[in-house]
């Protein structure tokens, strides 16, 4: 259930307190996010905060020491508190504590704020260093949208990429049974930017795009009509569905960061596609969800 509740008259989302994780985005009364049923995925929109994925053998370097982390880092089950509301956006925000520096030994405020304009809602990430140190992280979304929005086939459904340049076809990189990146590659052609699901597009688990020059993925309906679009700026993003359970949602994910390559044992500093941000300093980053 969600804590909290806004709207515009056009849209309207809930928002739960714990991880500032988006719990419904509804049109009308259509709603078009997944119900985070536990049978299945007991998630609906979860914060991916200070790590995007998973760590090689969920441990990192820093320092001298070795640190343990979990998949998505500790965001996700963390309590946020609302700093702002308004009739039409909401602000949550997270402090590190004596438990967060346990794992990751860097002072912050990381602020989820959700803005409703037309039939749009913006997702914006804030994060500020507050110590002394540069700080290393990653950030990304991973919201579950209903698919089909209603009844039918899961792979009756569709893709449809977009971005500045017109894209011809894709290569996705895929994950190891550890979640770590692999070499195995996934190519698919599109018909006019547009790429039917079907019931074994994630058998290897997330579908991975970096620097592909797409910037909104959308879905679309039996009949092809787009239900859907998520825009973003970000260089990487991921595609996903629990193959095993035949679920009828499909997340588009938007990330400043990913997980480990199989085989990495580096320093926390020297991650692919990390972020660094000074003392004082801030990183805001955004995405937007558009319902048709």
């Amino acid at each position: 259930m969600e804590d909290y509740k806004i709207t515009n008259g056009i849209i309207s989302i809930g928002v739960r307190g714990k991880g500032a994780e988006l719990s419904s985005l509804k049109k009308g009364n259509s709603e078009y996010l997944w119900n985070a049923d536990p049978s299945i995925w007991n998630r609906s929109a979860p914060q991916l905060f200070p790590i995007v994925g998973t760590l090689a053998g969920n441990e990192y370097r820093y320092g001298g020491r070795t640190y343990y982390m979990s998949r998505h880092g500790f965001a996700r089950d963390c309590i946020f508190s609302v700093s702002k509301q308004t009739d039409k956006s909401i602000c949550l925000t997270l402090h590190d504590t004596p438990e967060t520096i346990k794992m990751y030994p860097f002072p912050f405020i990381f602020d989820v704020e959700y803005i409703l304009t037309g039939s749009t809602l913006t997702y914006t990430w804030r994060i500020m260093n507050t110590g002394k140190n540069v700080m290393y992280f990653s950030v990304g979304g991973h919201p579950a949208f209903k698919c089909p929005p209603s009844d039918g086939k899961f792979a009756d459904c569709s893709l449809k990429f977009g971005g500045k340049i017109a894209v011809a076809d894709i290569n996705c990189e895929t994950l190891n049974a550890a979640g770590l990146l692999q070499a195995q590659m996934f190519h698919y052609k599109l018909d006019n930017g547009i790429v039917k699901i079907t019931d074994d597009m994630f058998s290897h688990d997330a579908l991975i795009l970096e620097d592909s020059g797409i910037h909104a993925v959308s879905l679309l309906d039996s009949g092809q009509k787009e239900y859907i679009r998520v825009d973003f700026d970000a260089d990487i993003f991921g595609l996903w569905s629990p193959q095993d359970k035949h679920a009828p949602f499909l997340c588009i994910e938007p990330w400043y960061g990913r997980c480990d390559r199989a085989g990495y044992n580096g320093e926390l500093q020297d991650r692919e596609w990390g972020n660094e941000l000074e003392s004082g300093k801030t990183f805001e980053r955004s995405f937007s969800v558009t319902v048709m």
